[in-house]
């Protein structure tokens, strides 16, 4: 039985989870989603890190609250020079935005035995869809999900080669795949955006002109 109560947003990126992976969360915060996956599964392993002295304080209060202290490998550190590429086959790392991620899975060394990626991030998802995929891995799943009114996009992303064209790495090529009603709300709110920016972009400048247009017209292909 899973006591442990966590926000949609978590509790979504626990279902990309298998009970064998090997997991190493980057950014684990309060550990709360570490906690409740091993509730789920009782065999999975998991290294929850974190760079902040704070974050970990209260996470190591978390496991003793939930009598996880033993079960629960906390890790003071920044992103995986925390642990060697044998302990981890999947990499969680959400919350954070585009750079801090770029900058965790920027030596491959590190990815050795990660076959497994799974990432929310809070800014610049087309850029880290195209950034990943360079770095040998394709996209296997994708998920909107809304908390407290935020729409988050959670990708998981395993080794292997597939061939994915722009409006593929703009809308994710899961997500299109299987467009429900989250999605659609998400871009036509993005639509009304670029339609107003478009209408304040003065005409000089062509090329950022240029670039709204190309998303309007292919998000209106999309949305319903």
């Amino acid at each position: 039985m899973i006591n442990m109560k966590i926000s949609k947003r978590l509790k979504e990126i626990s279902n990309f989870i298998d009970e064998n992976d090997k997991i190493i969360d980057i950014g684990c915060d309060h550990a709360l989603l570490d906690i409740y996956l091993k509730e789920k599964y009782q065999n999975i392993s998991i290294i929850a890190s974190d760079i902040h002295e704070g974050a970990l304080k209260m996470a190591r209060k978390n496991l003793e609250k939930h009598e996880m202290e033993d079960k629960i490998d906390l890790r003071l550190g920044d992103g995986l020079t925390v642990a060697n590429p044998n302990e981890y086959n999947c990499i969680i790392i959400s919350g954070m935005g585009y750079y801090n991620i770029v900058k965790i899975l920027s030596d491959q060394s590190k990815l050795e035995n990660a076959n497994k990626i799974i990432i929310q991030s809070n800014t610049d998802v087309v850029k880290l869809r195209k950034y990943i995929i360079k770095l040998g891995y394709k996209i296997t799943r994708e998920k909107l999900v809304e908390d407290n009114d935020i729409i988050y996009t959670i990708i998981q992303f395993q080794k292997g080669i597939e061939k994915y064209d722009y409006r593929q790495i703009y809308f994710g090529p899961r997500l299109l795949e299987n467009k429900d009603e989250i999605f659609n709300d998400y871009y036509y709110k993005k639509l009304l955006k670029y339609e107003n920016l478009l209408l304040q972009l003065p005409k000089s400048n062509v090329i950022s002109r240029l670039h709204h247009k190309r998303l309007i017209k292919i998000i209106k292909e999309q949305v319903k």
